[in-house]
């Protein structure tokens, strides 16, 4: 059952003003969203379909989105506020930007990826910080080189620029996969499971992997199409399945001894 609110009508209400809302048979309204339909003589539409999942809407954004980008003519003055493609003079509240003067609302998936990539890169400070405090030099060093990526992800991202392979003791994609597999064949130890008993260093190494591997869903989430079964970011998304490999691998290091 999805609970719809007047905060979320609202927000849709003020990016586009609309006479009918169509609800889902398994859709509810909290009754200061009906409220909220009422005072403004909105119709409601009730439909015997089941609600839209969040992932077909999301294609359907991304679908409209990518005919904007393409042919929508930019402005001079104002914003594109996708994916209606309506020119808006003054940026609402509730969006950013998207790419230049294209707006999207806030929880579009690509602005939610964005904002955890960012929540990322400080919980990375904290840790290098504490490491540092602790007098890891080796680990400090590969956790800003880690670090650093990221913020190569963001620009590649932002800026649609094609994303290198990170750089890291010289390994390949196919070695940190072999890594991460075997780390009793490489390492001496068996797969580690997450226990406490290892320690400060250790959980601050375990947080940013487990970070790490919710922003590879909220990559996917944002440039993923089933239809297609294709990733607009492929670069991307095999970029953060590396780097919690690495991060685990980091781990495997530490425990046996070898950092």
């Amino acid at each position: 059952m999805r609970i719809i609110t007047e905060i979320e009508l609202r927000a849709q209400f003020k990016a586009e003003i609309f006479d009918s809302f169509t609800l889902y048979r398994d859709e509810r309204l909290t009754p200061a969203a009906s409220q909220f339909l009422s005072e403004r003589s909105i119709r409601i539409i009730r439909s015997e379909s089941s609600v839209k999942t969040e992932q077909s809407e999301r294609d359907q954004k991304k679908a409209v989105r990518k005919v904007d980008l393409d042919n929508i003519k930019v402005p001079e003055q104002g914003y594109v506020y996708l994916p209606s493609g309506k020119i808006i003079m003054e940026k609402p509240e509730h969006c950013t930007h998207l790419k230049g003067k294209f707006l999207v609302a806030k929880y579009d998936p690509i602005i939610k990826f964005r904002g955890q990539l960012d929540l990322l890169e400080a919980e990375c400070i904290c840790c290098i910080n504490q490491i540092r405090f602790c007098g890891h030099k080796k680990i400090e060093d590969d956790l800003t080189n880690i670090f650093e990526y990221l913020q190569k992800i963001m620009r590649a991202e932002v800026l649609d620029e094609p994303l290198a392979f990170i750089e890291f003791n010289e390994w390949s994609d196919a070695d940190i996969r072999e890594y991460s597999h075997y780390p009793e064949k490489h390492f001496g130890v068996k797969h580690i499971l997450p226990n406490p008993k290892y320690g400060q260093i250790y959980g601050y190494i375990n947080k940013i992997r487990a970070m790490v591997r919710q922003l590879e869903i909220a990559a996917v989430e944002a440039f993923y199409t089933p239809e297609e079964d294709m990733c607009a970011k492929g670069d991307i998304v095999l970029a953060l399945n590396r780097l919690s490999s690495l991060l685990y691998i980091m781990i495997c290091k530490f425990i046996s001894g070898q950092y």
